[in-house]
């Protein structure tokens, strides 16, 4: 039996905008709206993806501690009993949950007052209501389909940047998903297309060889969530359409999408966009059920797609306005990538003791310290990759960290009782009183018991309870 999962999700630059002076669609024309765009596309649910079903699931919304539904029958009631069950107050505007509901699997959209950003009279086909809702079908097909997949179930997955970060490598996933998106609108020069992606794809893996080894997972799992999320979307526009204004429809979906959403950049957001591209072109020139076996079988929709396309160097840009505004927009780099080095380099020298502590906790949260970008990025640590903390606040039992640089240890041998650990370098002053280290700084504050020991020159300060 699975869990509740909650899954948050900040969305910036996906709600609609609207006037001040337009009147705002009250919670249950929104319920109704939303519960409509599930029913429909939980009917067609395993044909966007084999073994994706959602026509057995209990679709709810909830706002302002109301919940609605959807009963077999069609009939939408209100029944506030689930919020019993499952707790999903995080603060931020949108949360999902997967709670049951009477003995079945749900799927469950909660918004945080006052954050319905609609007009009364939306329309189920509006681009930002589309966009909007379709966040439910990706987060529902990570939870229900993709925990059936067994090349999932002992892999690794990470979140956040990989060191070192590399500007080239962001730039050279773009120039790929924009070579996507030319071989999706032109398809009379698909080909040529296709092979400037392959030599974009070819070029990332050449300068990046960390990200390579360490996105596979995040390549997967989000590449096929999105072409799930957008195919939804244009299905649901494309009724009683042929094949052929169905493909118009996708097309122009596609692009009115991004035109939208004005979102791309970062690692998540280039394996979602260029996976899903990949995806789409895939249902043009292979059977769909076919690449999306060889998908669940570990492959990725970008590597199927190309496999046999011969990489051809595209033409340089003049007038490269892209570069500008990834440079604007990373220009937390220099900074980021100097404190992540920094910890590394603490990490590894044996002057530099450490406090070893057990995994920080969910509840952690991120605030930014000058120019560097807080948040979770992927270093590598002996041999292998890790997840490290930039500008974490988080509590150890008496012990406040708030934004010193934190590394995590998936296996650890020296602390007993400790084996997932999160290192903490200590270069500011402490003092030890007894048992207990005592820290007075401003990224480091309060007290912890420890137990002491020198491991190959080094002094560790282990955590107890």
């Amino acid at each position: 039996m699975k869990n509740i999962m909650v899954v948050i999700l900040w969305f910036l630059g996906v709600s609609a905008t609207t006037p001040a002076f337009a009147d705002e669609a009250s919670p249950e024309q929104l319920a109704r709206l939303y519960l409509d765009f599930m029913a429909q596309n939980s009917r067609q649910s395993e044909a966007l993806w084999p073994g994706f079903r959602l026509e057995d699931k209990v679709h709810l919304f909830s706002y302002g501690g109301n919940v609605w539904l959807r009963q077999p029958g069609g009939e939408v009631v209100k029944d506030n009993s689930v919020l019993e069950s499952v707790n999903l107050h995080s603060g931020l505007s949108v949360n999902f949950g997967f709670p049951q509901y009477q003995g079945q699997p749900g799927v469950l959209i909660q918004l945080e007052a006052p954050n319905i950003q609609f007009n009364a009279d939306t329309k189920p086909t509006d681009l930002t209501f589309l966009i909007w809702a379709g966040n439910a079908l990706h987060e529902a097909f990570h939870f229900y389909a993709q925990s059936e997949w067994r090349i999932l179930e002992d892999s690794s997955h990470y979140e956040g940047e990989v060191f070192p970060l590399n500007f080239d490598a962001r730039y050279y996933r773009l120039q790929l998903f924009d070579a996507l998106m030319a071989a999706l609108a032109e398809p009379e020069q698909q080909s040529l297309f296709l092979g400037h992606a392959a030599y974009w794809l070819q070029q990332w893996r050449q300068v990046a060889p960390n990200e390579d080894r360490v996105s596979y997972i995040n390549d997967l799992i989000e590449g096929s969530a999105k072409y799930v999320e957008l195919v939804a979307g244009a299905r649901l526009l494309s009724r009683n359409q042929t094949l052929l204004g169905y493909q118009q429809i996708l097309t122009q979906y596609v692009h009115d999408y991004y035109q939208q959403q004005v979102m791309w950049g970062g690692w998540t957001a280039e394996a979602g966009n260029i996976g899903a591209l990949a995806g789409i072109l895939l249902d043009s020139t292979q059977d769909p059920y076919r690449w999306k076996e060889s998908v669940m079988s570990g492959m990725l929709p970008v590597d199927i797609l190309l496999n046999r396309i011969k990489p051809i160097q595209a033409p340089e840009k003049k007038d490269n306005k892209q570069k500008k505004y990834l440079q604007d927009m990373l220009a937390y780099y220099p900074a980021t990538q100097e404190k992540l080095s920094q910890l590394l380099l603490n990490v590894q020298d044996p002057k530099v003791p450490l406090l070893v502590m057990p995994s920080v906790s969910d509840s952690s949260s991120f605030i930014d310290i000058g120019a560097v970008r807080s948040g979770f990025y992927v270093v590598p640590y002996q041999d292998e990759m890790t997840q490290a903390y930039l500008g974490m606040s988080s509590q150890f039992g008496n012990l406040s960290v708030s934004g010193s640089p934190l590394l995590d240890v998936p296996m650890q041998n020296f602390c007993e009782g400790i084996e997932a650990a999160t290192l903490l370098p200590l270069v500011f002053p402490f003092q030890r009183e007894g048992q207990y280290l005592v820290f007075n700084e401003a990224e480091v504050h309060g007290t912890i018991r420890v137990s002491a020991s020198v491991v190959d020159g080094r002094t560790l300060y282990c955590a107890m309870n």
